[in-house]
């Protein structure tokens, strides 16, 4: 069984199912996750609902950016002064070019996407309110061309755990 966070249950080989179900089409009707897990509908919304209450299942919304004016993303890798961490990263967070901020370790130890209206609005963003922030050492930016491949199925090997 998959490990799952603490004060959670294990996860059941018919929620292995309703999550691959998931993973394939995150619309699925209940009659459909029925199908997949051999439950009854009734029985899939009640452990559906229980899961997503506990964290263990939340749904993500992958939307086209273009559709909001987004022409321009870039990846943004900072360095930042370890005690200056959490509160540039919580500012960053408040920033609405921001679609992503997270934390990590290594030479660069912040990482954020910045989705800007045009590279000129890239370039106030980066220079008029990233450039202010103490605390940030340094600034990498990668322009993001195209994406291949975001959010998606994905396959997890379960293995046995020793006894």
């Amino acid at each position: 069984m998959l490990p799952t966070p603490a004060g959670h249950g294990p996860l059941t080989s018919a929620d292995h199912a309703l999550i691959d179900a998931l993973r394939h089409d995150g619309r699925a009707s209940y009659a459909q996750l029925a199908a997949a897990t051999g439950w009854s509908q009734a029985t899939v919304a009640r452990r559906l609902s229980d899961l997503r209450a506990r964290g263990t299942v939340f749904l993500d919304v992958e939307i086209d950016v273009a559709a909001y004016g987004v022409r321009t993303q870039a990846l943004l890798w900072m360095a930042v002064a370890p005690a200056e961490l959490d509160h540039v990263a919580t500012t960053l967070a408040t920033h609405h070019e921001l679609a992503v901020v997270v934390a990590t370790t290594g030479p660069t130890n912040l990482l954020a996407q910045a989705l800007c209206s045009d590279p000129a609005d890239l370039h106030r963003y980066l220079t008029r309110r990233l450039g202010t922030l103490d605390g940030i050492r340094t600034l990498e930016s990668a322009p993001v061309l195209r994406t291949l491949k975001a959010a998606g199925h994905v396959t997890l090997t379960v293995r046995p755990t020793p006894a």
